[in-house]
């Protein structure tokens, strides 16, 4: 790699890896029963936590879009990353449920510019390829994703799994440094008038944008619950935490083959790849929670991480093809969305699993995938189409 370009996108797949990992930290973690003994915690206290850090992605991803435009993706990274590397210990030393809410909530509060200032960098520099390259920094998220939950059952025999977190905080430090590495960048476009007010003004007054806005909240709620549940369905149905620890990592691997193998394509077709990804998963969802063979619950998350995979990355690259407006904002406020997302539907399976069962909370997941079918179709009629492309 010797483009500039190229060595900021190396950055930001790197920060992306850390970003998954931070992603895959609950689903790994509040499923352990050294966790689950030492905290006390339900099923609605589980889905709470992992509320809890999309409720600090969600006030970060408002905060990244301002700061992303200001300081520039490097700095946005750098910064993000070394937070993320102070907050992860603190998690890690948690002693009571209080505690690990908190952590979580500053790790999401300082991760979130991470993936804002991504994946407006790969909008923004590779305009003739958003889809593989956005896809591409959705492969580093599923591998920083598999990473958490992999190293934790690998480590387990040596270090507890406090260990591996203080581990992915040493990491995210790295990725800053990296970050300060002297990388002669392009001009930078001009973001004039991409304060908030002005920014949502622009976007509000594109009719496709209200689409997106619940496109991406349904995509984001849908991976963190998927990714935060995981674990717990696998015990629920009557396997270990050492096998569900497993299962939970094939699902990112799921995630990861699939975006390797499809991203390539994305670009020509990027509303029917997302269209047949989000029936596909609604569908696989389906058997997996009415079925109670254990080789379908063994199965199922990877099947779901290879239908689901193509359906966050390709709609941020949609939205970025179809809506006019400064990357760092778009991003920032789309982001914002799916963590809203991702704090209300973990949350929603939580109390319908407390009440009821995981498989009946899952079930919500059904549903959500076939409304974006829905609304991914309603990006093809004429007046939601753009009069001029934005680059």
């Amino acid at each position: 790699m010797t483009s500039p370009r190229e060595r900021l996108y190396a950055v930001a797949c790197a920060g992306m890896f850390v970003f998954g990992m931070i992603l895959g930290l609950p689903g790994t973690v509040l499923g352990q029963p050294e966790t689950v003994e030492q905290f006390g915690l339900t099923l609605a206290d589980r889905g709470l936590l992992i509320s809890t850090l999309f409720t600090g992605l969600l006030f970060g991803s408002l905060l990244s879009g301002v700061v992303v435009d200001a300081l520039g993706q490097r700095a946005s990274l750098v910064v993000s990353s070394a937070l993320a590397a102070l907050c992860l210990p603190l998690f890690a030393t948690a002693t009571s449920g209080l505690l690990a809410a908190s952590a979580l909530f500053a790790l999401g509060l300082a991760s979130a510019s991470i993936n804002t200032a991504s994946n407006a960098l790969s909008s923004e520099l590779f305009p003739d390829e958003r889809g593989r390259r956005m896809n591409g920094i959705a492969i580093m998220v599923g591998l920083g994703g598999i990473a958490m939950p992999t190293a934790t059952v690998l480590a387990s025999h040596l270090v507890s799994w406090r260990a591996v977190v203080v581990g992915g905080g040493i990491l995210s430090a790295l990725v800053a440094l990296a970050g300060l590495m002297p990388i002669a960048l392009p001009p930078r476009k001009s973001v004039k008038g991409s304060d908030p007010i002005t920014a949502l003004r622009q976007f509000g007054g594109q009719p496709a944008f209200a689409i997106f806005l619940l496109l991406i909240m349904l995509g984001g709620g849908n991976e963190a619950s998927m990714a935060g549940w995981t674990s717990s369905f696998v015990i629920a149905s009557g396997m270990d935490s050492s096998v569900a620890t497993w299962v939970l990592s094939s699902h990112w691997l799921g995630l990861i083959l699939s975006r390797a193998l499809f991203s390539s394509r994305v670009d020509r077709a990027k509303e029917v790849a997302v269209e047949r990804s989000a029936v596909l998963s609604a569908l696989v969802l389906l058997v997996l929670v009415v079925s109670p063979s254990p080789v379908v619950v063994m199965l199922g998350p990877f099947v779901v991480g290879m239908c689901i995979a193509l359906v966050m990355p390709t709609s941020l690259a949609l939205a970025g093809e179809r809506i006019q407006g400064t990357p760092g904002a778009l991003f920032g406020g789309l982001l914002t969305l799916a963590q809203i997302g991702g704090m209300v539907l973990p949350a929603a399976i939580g109390f319908v699993a407390q009440y009821t069962s995981v498989r009946l909370g899952l079930a919500l997941l059904v549903g959500s995938y076939g409304a974006i079918a829905v609304l991914v179709r309603r990006l093809s009629e004429p007046r939601f189409q753009p009069s001029t492309k934005a680059e």
